[in-house]
């Protein structure tokens, strides 16, 4: 078995209009780190904020906190899911 390290991941993106629309996402992207091998994920998501300065001209947001263990060579998979997702204006990913 390929081991596994920690990481937290904290995703902010665009207001959205619907709160459905953001819980689908939500849920996609746990999917999505099921499906590379992530195990025990968490997510949490953070209602909307206003930014203090805009990000890529967004100040409104909202965000989704992650937790999950996964094998490390599948965040570059991850990584790259979240460099073309429109609505995401930025992420942070950490070990922990």
């Amino acid at each position: 078995m390929t081991s596994q390290n920690s990481y937290t991941c904290v995703l902010i993106f665009k207001e959205m209009a619907n709160k459905t629309n953001f819980q689908l996402i939500t849920f996609s992207y746990a999917q999505f780190l099921k499906q590379l091998g992530a195990s025990n994920i968490s997510a949490c998501g953070k209602s909307s904020y206003e930014l203090t300065y805009p990000i890529q001209k967004s100040t409104n947001v909202k965000f989704i906190e992650f937790s999950f263990e996964i094998a490390p060579k599948a965040l570059t998979t991850f990584t790259r899911k979240l460099h073309l997702d429109e609505l995401l204006v930025r992420f942070f990913l950490t070990k922990n």
